[in-house]
């Protein structure tokens, strides 16, 4: 039985809706984090849902175990959960992208394979930009370790003017971002061209592409998904890809900083090497982690400071 959503309209009358939302789950050498992001999907409130899981292994063992996951997830209330399988490895960016192609829902949204949504993260999100007429949202982001102690909370009360020309600032200085806490309108999604193919850093650039879409934007308070940093990874998220992508980042948001003031500039540059240095950390190679801290430094030290105490 589907879940319908109450809306009251500017004239104080109510109608009912229930759209169907696609979750897309993009995977890659997960087993028992994906499992659990499975589990997470299939408990959620609002149950006029699809799940789309799709496979970027390209190898027949990691395969194998992905489809055996899928198959063994036990689901209810009609909730269907679609297997797609890529012949090569394609990467994060290009692997949502096939999902949002063959998605059936009205709404669009992502979870990581090793995240989790809370019960009820659809529901408020979309009750939420249904109420707001919005074609893409976002949420806090709470950031757990593998312990499930929570280390940080990103909270996006620094935006107050929902204009595209300071949306985009925010974006630059602060990055709205996260996959997993962005809801979308599928129609939108493809409009503005879905996910670039860049594998480090592809959700700032698509919350970006969306920010100049010029689509009505709408910001839900709180957080209703849990997501996890791992402090030991290879994967492109840290190590040398961390490292590329953030510098190739940080050269494009100088295309910006004509638009910016001198402050926000060096904001800019205080945030990519502290960012910077704390890969280097993650990685051990001390002397760059303590070039990089220096410079943030230098750049402003007391954001720097208020960037860390922000986050706890």
């Amino acid at each position: 039985m589907n879940i319908t959503i109450k809306i009251h309209n500017e004239k104080g009358l109510s109608s009912y809706t229930s759209p169907k939302v696609s979750i897309i789950v993009a995977t890659y050498r997960r087993n028992e984090t994906l499992r659990k992001a499975l589990q997470s999907l299939i408990t959620q409130t609002y149950s006029n849902i699809e799940i789309i899981v799709v496979d970027d292994n390209a190898d027949i063992n990691w395969n194998e175990t992905v489809e055996n996951i899928v198959n063994d997830i036990e689901t209810s209330d009609g909730i269907e959960i679609i297997y797609i399988k890529n012949n090569n490895n394609k990467g994060s960016a290009e692997t949502r992208n096939i999902g949002i192609e063959i998605a059936t829902g009205e709404y669009v949204t992502f979870l990581d394979d090793d995240d989790l949504y809370l019960p009820d993260k659809v529901k408020k999100q979309l009750e939420h930009m249904i109420q707001e007429g919005s074609d893409f949202s976002l949420t806090d982001l709470w950031l757990y370790d593998e312990n499930g102690n929570l280390i940080e909370k990103r909270r996006r009360d620094y935006i107050k003017d929902l204009s595209s020309d300071s949306l985009i600032i925010y974006h630059l200085l602060y990055h709205m971002t996260g996959t997993d806490v962005m809801m979308f309108k599928k129609m939108y999604l493809l409009n503005i061209g879905m996910f670039s193919p860049i594998n480090v850093g592809d959700e700032f650039y698509l919350m970006q592409k969306a920010i100049e879409g010029k689509g009505i934007f709408s910001y839900l308070p709180g957080c209703e998904v849990k997501a996890y940093v791992h402090s030991e990874t290879d994967g492109l998220s840290s190590g040398d890809g961390k490292v590329l992508g953030e510098n190739v980042l940080f050269e494009y948001k100088k295309k910006y900083f004509d638009i910016l003031t001198k402050k926000e500039q060096r904001y800019i540059k205080m945030r990519h090497h502290a960012v910077l240095a704390f890969a280097e950390f993650r990685r051990g190679k001390y002397f760059s982690m303590t070039k990089n801290l220096c410079l943030s430094l230098i750049f402003s030290p007391t954001k720097l400071v208020n960037l860390f105490i922000s986050r706890k």
